[in-house]
C-alpha cells in the first residue's frame, strides 16, 4: 500500500472518531476505498442571501471536499453544495489556502470550515465574494453568527519527539506514525527533518539535498524529472511557473531568478544561464543584457 493510501485510510479513521457522534457536523457520505470525497452536513448557522436581496440566517450546509492525486502536498478542493452568503466562499471553491499545509490533519480543516460558516473566520482582505464582504464590513456587530465552541472538536495534535525521546522508546513502546496511524514499535519509528514521528514506511528524502521528510511535512515534486524534494529544493520558474528541483531550474546570472530551459538561454558571449526577461536575440543568437552587442 503507498503512502497516500495509508493517509487516506487515517484521516478516514480520523474523521469518523471525530465527526461520528458530533451533532454539528456530520458524515453524510464517503466515497472511495479508502474515501477521496467527502459530504459534509453543518448543522451551524450560517448567512443566505435571498433573491430580494435580503441577508439570513440557515443553519443546515453541505459541502464536498476532495482530495486530489497531489493530496496531502496540495490543499484539498472545498466546494459548497448549498448556497452560502460568505466572503471567502464562492459556488465553486471555498478559501482554505490560509489555514492549509501538508502537515495538517483533515479533521483540522473540516473544524475550520465550520469556524469559517459561522462567521468565526473571515479575511475580508481578498474575499471571493465581495458583496458579502462589504456586507460584513457594515455588520460586524451581528457575528459571529454562531457561537457553537469548535475547539472541543480539535484534537491534541501529533506528538513531538526528540532525538533522545525516540532512542529511549523501548519495543513494548507502541506509537502511532504522525503520518499513517499505523501502530509500531517505539524502536521501529524514525524523524524527519521536521520531528514528527513516523514509521520508515512513510520516510522520504529529498532527492537532491538528501533531506529526510514525511508527507507531513512540506514537500514538492519537479515537473522536470518527478522527483520528490524538499521545499528549500524546490523552484518556480520565473517564465512558466512551473515547479522544479535546483537541477532542472537554472539561476540568471544577473537577476538570480531560476527558470526552466525554455524560459532561459544561455548567453554567446558569457555562456551564463539568462531569463528571457535578461536576454536579447541579434540575428538569431541569444545574448545577456551586459553582453548584448547592440547595445
Amino acid at each position: 500500500m503507498t503512502v497516500r493510501l495509508k493517509r487516506l485510510q487515517a484521516d478516514h479513521q480520523k474523521i469518523i472518531d471525530t465527526f461520528s457522534k458530533d451533532d454539528k457536523i456530520r458524515i453524510r457520505q464517503a466515497i472511495g476505498t479508502p474515501p477521496e470525497k467527502y459530504q459534509l452536513e453543518y448543522l451551524v448557522n450560517s448567512l443566505v442571501m435571498k433573491p430580494d436581496g435580503t441577508v439570513q440566517i440557515k443553519n443546515s450546509h453541505l459541502v464536498e471536499i476532495y482530495l486530489t492525486r497531489t493530496y496531502p502536498r496540495q490543499a484539498p478542493q472545498c466546494r459548497m453544495l448549498t448556497p452560502v452568503f460568505h466572503p471567502n466562499i464562492a459556488p465553486h471553491a471555498i478559501c482554505i489556502g490560509d489555514h492549509w499545509a501538508a502537515g495538517e490533519s483533515l479533521t483540522h480543516l473540516i473544524i475550520r470550515i465550520g469556524e469559517m460558516l459561522s462567521f468565526q473566520s473571515y479575511n475580508l482582505k481578498s474575499p471571493l465574494n465581495g458583496e458579502a464582504a462589504k456586507w460584513v464590513e457594515g455588520n460586524r456587530k451581528k457575528l459571529p453568527v454562531d457561537n457553537y465552541d469548535f475547539s472541543a472538536l480539535f484534537e491534541s495534535g501529533d506528538k513531538i519527539f526528540s532525538e533522545s525521546g525516540i532512542k529511549a522508546l523501548g519495543e513494548n513502546d507502541i506509537v502511532s506514525c504522525a503520518n499513517c496511524g499505523e501502530q509500531v514499535a517505539g524502536e521501529a519509528l524514525v524523524l524527519c527533518s521536521s520531528k514528527h514521528a513516523v514509521c520508515k514506511n512513510c520516510l522520504l528524502k529529498c532527492s537532491v539535498c538528501g533531506l529526510e521528510m514525511c508527507l507531513k511535512c512540506q514537500i514538492g515534486k519537479c515537473t522536470g524529472c518527478n522527483r520528490i524534494v524538499c521545499m528549500k529544493c524546490l523552484h518556480k520558474c520565473s517564465g512558466c511557473k512551473k515547479e522544479l528541483c535546483s537541477e532542472h531550474a537554472a539561476a540568471c546570472h544577473i537577476c538570480g531568478q531560476r527558470s526552466c530551459s525554455d524560459c532561459s538561454v544561455e548567453c554567446e558571449t558569457c555562456h551564463k544561464s539568462t531569463c528571457l526577461d535578461h536576454a536579447v536575440s541579434s540575428e538569431g543568437r541569444y545574448f545577456c543584457t551586459k553582453c548584448n552587442p547592440s547595445a
